[in-house]
């Protein structure tokens, strides 16, 4: 099987059913000896809690294998999305505050 475009399609649209998720950050399709190897990054909202995190990225990676049956394996990291084009991006957005 090789990856197709038709895969990171339904893939994508996998990850993005959820409200949570508001973009696809990178993603990668590999075919390893007829099944797929999932690695990519999502963003999500930096107030939500790990319990949060966690459970979303479960659902995901069920939707991502219910839309591709082939994919086997599959990485998702949680990030936040910084604009590659914004001149300086806010403090806010690269450290995190102390709430001592």
């Amino acid at each position: 099987m090789t990856a197709t475009s038709e895969h990171r399609t339904r893939i994508e649209e996998a990850l993005l059913q959820s409200e949570r998720i508001s973009r696809v950050i990178s993603l990668h399709v590999v075919d390893t000896d007829g099944e797929l190897l999932i690695a990519g990054k999502i963003d999500l909202d930096p107030e939500l809690t790990t319990r949060e995190i966690s459970f979303l990225l479960h659902q995901a990676k069920r939707r991502v294998r219910e839309a591709v049956p082939e994919a086997e394996t599959i990485y998702l990291e949680p990030d936040v999305y910084l604009d590659p084009n914004a001149a300086t991006p806010s403090t806010s957005t690269i450290v995190t505050l102390s709430y001592d």
